[in-house]
């Protein structure tokens, strides 16, 4: 009787176990990096205060933001900024833009930084590149050639 109850277990258990499947990986993400200087006027510790603040920001107004971080890089920052997919990227552009929930932090955030440049990470598709295009700032596509992303 005990290895019947013990068999019943262990085959639950090895039925019930989550396999990680390709199905659950994002193969539409999109990594946006943007290097930018902090503005002349603003000290280390406004920069990382403005720097915590905005990301708190888009973490409560934007869900498929996948992931955000400032890093200091010498006398640049790096943006971070990890996206589900191209939609989620369009998404955050609407709302940093006029009448968007982000227009003031964005303006905030322009107060504070300088972009030098935006690295995309991700096949992009050509809806997104019209969509920033009107932002006027330096982006440059990479497409992906192999990845793999967890959610």
């Amino acid at each position: 009787m005990k290895k019947i109850i013990l068999t019943v277990i262990l085959m639950a258990l090895v039925f019930n176990c989550e396999v990680p499947e390709k199905s659950k990986y994002n193969k539409n993400e999109i990594i946006f990096v943007v290097e930018m200087e902090s503005n002349d006027e603003k000290s280390d510790k406004e920069i990382a205060q403005f720097s915590q603040y905005y990301t708190d920001a888009i973490n409560a107004n934007e869900l498929n933001s996948l992931g955000w971080g400032f890093y200091k890089s010498n006398d640049k920052i790096i943006l971070i900024e990890r996206y589900l997919d191209g939609e989620a990227m369009m998404e955050h552009g609407k709302n940093v833009s006029e009448g968007g929930v982000l227009e003031t932090h964005f303006v905030k955030f322009m107060e504070h930084f300088t972009i030098n440049k935006i690295d995309v990470y991700g096949t992009a598709s050509d809806e997104l590149k019209d969509f920033v295009k009107p932002f006027g700032l330096p982006f440059y596509f990479h497409p992906d050639l192999a990845k793999f992303s967890r959610n």
